[in-house]
């Protein structure tokens, strides 16, 4: 049974799977490399079977050049976020609140580039890397967004749902939208696409973890507005 150990970094979290064999999920700011190997030196990970990354913005693959340098490991990618990860430079990001559009501008999205090693499809197992569990495609914060559902019901679940305000400072187990989303209706279609799959714990990117309940609840509030 796979163990989820959330790594705070500078802007966002980080996950590694310790299964059989260890899988790290996102990297963070390109700032947080050094941070990220000390953490996987921590518990005891000398290798990594895949870097996996739930969407293509800086502040969850701006290390990961550094860490794909230092571990040899294969990065991965949903197809639809593989131009960012390439060119190094965020797409076009649509705010979801006045707050959101004002940190904007203090935002430096440009992080080291480098090329993806497998591009995700949906439902592609992940036990040929260690870890019993699968990807599932969770498009609506970008379109290439991805999540990764352990066969526990735990879901690394990216920027798909935020867990309270300010990166989680405050409230962190209180569902919300991100601050940025491509499309609000694919958010929603995507977590309950994750409730229906059995998911109990959503780890985000910021914040978190949500419990299922919660999101649940949140989403019935939400509704299809």
């Amino acid at each position: 049974m796979a163990t989820v150990i959330q790594i705070r970094l500078s802007l966002s979290n980080s996950f590694l799977i310790l299964g059989e064999r260890p899988i790290l999920v996102d990297t963070g700011s390109p700032k947080d490399g050094i941070k990220l190997l000390r953490k996987l030196a921590q518990h005891g990970v000398q290798y990594l079977t895949l870097i996996l990354h739930t969407h293509g913005h800086w502040d969850h693959c701006g290390s990961t050049r550094q860490l794909k340098e230092a571990t040899s490991a294969p990065t991965a990618v949903h197809p639809a976020d593989a131009a960012v990860m390439e060119t190094g430079r965020n797409q076009a990001t649509k705010p979801t609140s006045i707050g959101a559009k004002l940190l904007h501008w203090l935002v430096n999205d440009e992080f080291p580039p480098v090329r993806p090693d497998i591009l995700l499809p949906d439902k592609m197992p992940l036990q040929a890397f260690g870890v019993a569990g699968k990807v599932v495609y969770t498009p609506g914060h970008t379109k290439g967004s991805i999540s990764v559902l352990l066969s526990t019901g735990e879901a690394i679940v990216g920027d798909l749902l935020m867990g309270g305000w300010l990166g989680g400072m405050f409230r962190s187990g209180q569902p919300g939208y991100p601050y940025y989303a491509d499309d609000l209706g694919q958010i929603r279609a995507s977590v309950k696409r994750l409730l229906d799959l059995g998911a109990t714990k959503f780890f985000v990117g910021h914040g978190g973890p949500l419990e299922a309940e919660r999101v649940s609840a949140w989403l019935e509030r939400v509704g299809s507005g």
